[in-house]
């Protein structure tokens, strides 16, 4: 896949999904802002991105305020002048514990929903004005298996979260379809970043393990380069008559 004339943005850029779909599309040839709260990690990725050979810009942003993502689209412009991919990485369930609903503190599920959610939001509301007026648009939303069978290590708020990020997708996607905007989803399983892993190895016996691994019809779990392919596959003109859908990345845990 050639990305040789595009620009893009990813949220969540300071470490896992994030920069590995960042270092991907450089590699490919696309121009791209790594957005993070984190400023060290991200303005390091960028860096080692350069340093590769790719053109990328490290940029200090909160997806849940929206005068950052405003400044957000406006670095973008002026720094490469288009933008014509977004991934909505941003998100996770941010340290919050896995309780019973009845004992979830309200400041616990706003935070969860906000990042997640109306970050998606957020960034999608601003880029929708240059890729209109572009006619042509690449959104990938980042969902979770947990949207379709419920948490298994995971609290009810990011659940919720993702799934509606499924809904916000199909509904965006018919929207902006018209202006040649093409909104999709991925929704991975349990992926071996380096901070899942310590949840994998952490919180489960080795019992619990197998029996997961037993459900998962390849007996596996996924890689984060098995995941940057689909995201990829969708930012490019290769998934040109694809939109509204959510792509299901879990090696058959679930299907549809």
């Amino acid at each position: 896949m050639d990305f040789s004339d595009r620009t893009a943005i990813i949220t969540g850029g300071a470490g896992g999904f994030g920069n590995s779909f960042a270092e991907a599309l450089a590699a490919a040839g696309c121009k791209v802002v790594l957005a993070d709260v984190e400023q060290e990690k991200v303005e390091r990725n960028a860096r080692a991105i350069n340093k590769a050979g790719g053109q990328a810009v490290g940029f200090v942003c909160d997806v849940t305020q929206a005068r950052d993502v405003d400044a957000l689209i406006a670095k973008t412009l002026d720094t490469f002048g288009a933008l014509d991919i977004l991934i909505n990485n941003a998100g996770g369930s941010l340290g919050v514990p896995k309780v019973p609903i009845d004992e979830i503190r309200e400041e616990d599920w706003d935070r969860v929903m906000d990042v997640n959610l109306k970050g998606t939001f957020l960034c999608t509301r601003a880029a929708t004005g240059p890729m209109k007026a572009a006619r042509y648009g690449k959104i990938v939303n980042l969902s979770s298996i947990t949207a379709r069978v419920g948490g298994q290590l995971t609290p009810v708020q990011y659940v919720s979260a993702k799934g509606a990020i499924i809904s916000f997708t199909r509904h965006v996607a018919q929207e902006l379809g018209p202006y040649g905007i093409n909104v999709n989803a991925v929704a991975p399983g349990i992926v071996l970043t380096e901070r899942l892993q310590k949840m994998w190895y952490g919180r489960k016996t080795e019992r619990e393990r197998e029996e997961y691994l037993n459900r998962i019809p390849l007996r596996r779990l996924a890689t984060p380069t098995e995941i940057t392919r689909v995201v990829l596959f969708l930012c490019s003109d290769e998934a040109s008559f694809i939109t509204g859908v959510t792509l299901d990345v879990n090696g058959g845990l679930f299907s549809v």
